[in-house]
């Protein structure tokens, strides 16, 4: 009977793990293809605006190399210790991408 239990519960970790796979894959390939050239691109940019290589980018060098994330410096900067890092510039742009999603998305009544 454990066994038949045991083989129940992996069979139906299996199939959720499975779903999860899913439905994060993109249905459109050409759309994922485009999320990481985006990405890798703004991979580079940081690693270009990051000019000591501390893996972080002050205000100044944000202003001297990405005048539109110096812009919103304060907003992205999350913890507010006068740097923005990878992780804070994934967060502000998911934020974004969210709010746009968000305004898309018709009223329900």
């Amino acid at each position: 009977m454990k066994i038949i239990t045991a083989a129940v519960v992996a069979s139906s970790l299996v199939a959720f793990a499975t779903s999860l796979a899913f439905a994060q894959t993109p249905a459109d390939p050409a759309k994922a293809e485009k999320r990481e050239q985006r990405a890798a691109k703004m991979q580079e940019r940081f690693k270009s605006a990051d000019k000591n290589n501390d893996g972080k980018i002050s205000r100044e060098e944000a202003a001297a190399s990405m005048p539109r994330l110096a812009k919103h410096f304060d907003e992205i900067d999350a913890n507010k210790d006068g740097f923005i890092t990878k992780a804070e510039m994934k967060a502000a742009h998911e934020k974004r991408a969210e709010k746009k999603s968000a305004e898309k998305q018709p009223a329900s009544k």
